[in-house]
């Protein structure tokens, strides 16, 4: 009681204070500090706990996936397999789950085995949370299989928002549409989360009149536009270039917009270098978020683009000063049974110095093959020879380019980014498909990007 009210110092006393403390109490605890975030606390628990059944596994596996610590997860996982303790379906969707954040696809066919092998009952969660892995670990043609197993009578919202989402992602925003003109001929009533999914399409296939229509049509269906909704549509029109359109929503809305709706806004300032809209968005966000890094580095991102140096550099002096980094560029690349990371400019990974070789190797033939670094892509105030050697060492490159020295000719390379990629290497993602004949699957912080034959399925439009 104490804890879903917040009280989370009220709820340990009373646990500490009990004389007899049985497997419910544990998990409850332990259940707790996860709701509250504190992953940290939740572990010093469950390592006191002399007794752990499966549901307190399951508790502090749910904690770490819920709380992006996915390969935690997995860690842990393999640390209950050892101690005997029999996994169940919760387990599995847990797992799954896991497996969708980390977007890999080698460990999701791994643990939708290990449903079938253990014979689990696939109830409409695990189902559908299996169809979500597979859309988000970029393989959406079984997601689409495994939609069409279910009998059409069957078929909740959550079944179709999965698969609605998922083509979302992979840019293919006129099937979105189909989905969800579907799903309503057959009797499903899109909720808010279905809203979110559509409009979202609608922004990153650059469908404006296709999402005004669909933003109308939630008043109609009963369906009260939340805050996640406006960010969705303002990122829509901001990406199209209607920024001042996207200012004026803004304004018009009947509560105050929060941080992702300010957000959405300053991203598409960054997209369209509008550095004087930028500065009214981040002015918002810098109050709402004053500890958010990123938003501090889309600023310095505007201002860079601008050739504004000196706000570059007092922007980045105030982050110094405030212990605020920027997040790291990270790329994994899987094939196999290998996993491999990589950093930007990675000296660390055991491989960087063939990679660093085969690098050069990819920068002349992108130049033999018309590839234009985008030098303003980089933001620091250097020379040009610099700024294309610092390009040359972003994180999805390093990773692609040991795909390419590791995998088999014609073999598709899967990549996950935990930012977006920028202009110059979604550039060059293109030329060396059409070098190499190679289908590259991106994953990056937004979106899927499908590069063949020297075009991406976003139709540079991300």
């Amino acid at each position: 009681m104490y804890a879903k009210w917040g009280e989370f110092g009220d709820a340990r006393k009373v646990f500490d204070e009990m004389p007899v403390k049985d497997l419910v109490c544990w998990t409850a605890m332990i259940t707790a500090y996860e709701q509250c975030g504190d992953v940290q606390k939740a572990r010093l628990v469950f390592e006191k706990m002399v007794e752990r059944n499966v549901i307190s596994w399951n508790s502090m596996l749910s904690g770490y996936t819920q709380n992006g610590q996915a390969s935690e997860a997995l860690v842990l996982f393999d640390e209950m397999n050892d101690s005997y303790v029999e996994a169940n379906a919760v387990t599995a969707l847990i797992m799954v789950a896991a497996c969708a954040y980390l977007g890999s696809l080698r460990l999701g066919r791994k643990f939708h085995n290990f449903v079938i092998d253990r014979n689990f009952t696939v109830d409409k969660n695990l189902h559908n949370a299996l169809m979500d892995m597979y859309a988000k670990c970029g393989d959406l043609k079984t997601a689409w299989e495994m939609f069409n197993s279910i009998n059409p009578s069957m078929r909740d919202a959550s079944s179709w928002n999965v698969l609605i989402s998922g083509y979302g992602m992979h840019g293919h925003g006129r099937e979105t549409l189909n989905m969800f003109s579907r799903m309503q001929a057959e009797g499903v009533d899109p909720n808010h989360i279905t809203f979110t999914s559509v409009l979202s399409a609608c922004s990153h296939a650059g469908l404006v009149n296709e999402g005004r229509q669909c933003f109308d049509e939630m008043q109609k269906l009963s369906v009260a536009p939340e805050a996640k909704h406006y960010a969705c549509v303002v990122d829509m029109l901001g990406r199209a270039g209607k920024l001042q359109e996207a200012l004026d929503l803004i304004k018009q809305m009947p509560f105050p917009p929060n941080d992702a709706v300010w957000g959405a806004l300053l991203l598409a300032c960054k997209i369209h270098r509008n550095k004087e809209l930028g500065q009214i968005a981040a002015d918002k966000l810098f109050e709402l978020q004053p500890g958010h890094t990123g938003y501090y580095v889309l600023m310095s991102n505007i201002y860079a683009a601008s050739q504004r140096w000196g706000e570059v550099v007092n922007l980045r002096q105030y982050m110094k000063n405030k212990g605020m980094k920027k997040p790291a560029a990270f790329s994994v690349i899987e094939f196999g049974e290998e996993i491999h990371g990589f950093h930007t400019a990675d000296r660390e990974h055991p491989y960087w110095e063939e990679v660093y070789r085969e690098v050069e190797i990819l920068a002349v033939k992108l130049k033999m093959a018309g590839h234009v670094p985008d030098l303003s892509c980089t933001l620091h105030d250097m020379e040009e020879e610099d700024k294309e050697l610092a390009l040359n060492l972003h994180s999805e490159k390093l990773a692609v380019a040991f795909g390419i020295m590791r995998t088999e000719s014609g073999m598709t390379i899967y990549l996950t980014k935990n930012l977006r990629v920028c202009n110059d290497c979604h550039s060059a993602l293109k030329f060396l498909s059409h070098i190499f004949d190679r289908e590259i699957v991106v994953r990056d912080g937004n979106r899927f990007h499908h590069f063949k034959g020297g075009v991406c399925s976003c139709n540079d439009y991300w």
